[in-house]
């Protein structure tokens, strides 16, 4: 099996393992943690930018 089609199976089983167990067990995110996630997000996704940069220039 071609490398990218196990990526995506097992990318879709995981995200209907995630959208199963959130269904089930809603809860609602208040404005203090959101401002929270965001912060750690604005950090995070630059940084594994750059990270991906090097490494693919890197090798």
């Amino acid at each position: 099996m071609l490398p990218i089609v196990q990526i995506l199976l097992v990318l879709g089983v995981v995200m209907a393992l995630v959208l199963f167990i959130t269904s089930r067990n809603p809860t609602q995110v208040t404005a203090e943690q959101q401002a929270s996630y965001s912060k750690w997000f604005r950090i995070l996704v630059p940084i594994m930018l750059i990270a991906a940069a090097i490494k693919y220039f890197i090798g």
